[in-house]
């Protein structure tokens, strides 16, 4: 049997915390592939100005490309449609025997017993949890507790350090035409410029 982790987001754009988010995982739960699966259309979020679905997956490719075990899916963008994360499972596990590990940052992990379908999610995926922010470590042993119970499932938080930057920092930065060396990968910061992206 596969063993794959999912990495899905908005990726926009991609940042030097989700890389540290993909190294962990990888580091931590040991898989087969490491799948980044950056979304076409997210339910719960407004589209960045300037990007595009095939923006996002370009500069995802520029991001992990270089990660091993890692591969960049478009499967999402292909559908072209709000991608439901229960969907998204339901396909991979259509591909093949798969036990599949899904990273959840801490305010998709906080929240995710509200998406569509959530009990479907969680006997689809072991959920993984990273933090994003310090200080969160009670709030997430809480939630996690609760989801087990709730669930009868495990669930893991990943023993790493935050790095606690936001796409909407980078976003920020960007449009403040700051310098984007600690933000994002040089080929990102290249896109982001070619492009003019995330600029009023």
């Amino acid at each position: 049997m596969e063993v794959l982790g999912l990495y899905g987001g908005t990726f926009g754009p991609p940042h030097m915390g989700h890389i540290h988010a993909a190294e962990a995982f990888l580091a931590e739960i040991p898989m087969d592939k490491l799948l980044i699966m950056p979304t076409f259309l997210p339910p719960h979020k407004v589209k960045a100005k300037g990007d595009t679905p095939a923006l996002r997956y370009e500069m995802c490719l520029a991001a992990f490309g270089n990660l091993a075990k890692t591969e960049i899916s478009d499967y999402e963008i292909r559908k072209a449609d709000t991608s439901y994360t229960v969907e998204t499972l339901r396909y991979l596990h259509s591909c093949g025997e798969r036990e599949i590990y899904m990273l959840c940052g801490t305010d998709m992990f906080l929240t995710l017993d509200t998406w569509n379908r959530a009990e479907e999610i969680f006997q689809s995926a072991h959920i993984v949890c990273i933090p994003r922010y310090t200080g969160t470590d009670e709030e997430l042993h809480r939630k996690k507790e609760e989801y087990e119970q709730k669930y009868k499932i495990t669930v893991r938080i990943l023993q790493t350090v935050p790095i606690e930057l936001s796409s909407t920092d980078v976003r920020s930065a960007i449009r403040n035409g700051e310098d984007l060396t600690d933000l994002v990968p040089a080929s990102v910061a290249a896109i982001c410029k070619r492009e003019q992206l995330y600029r009023d």
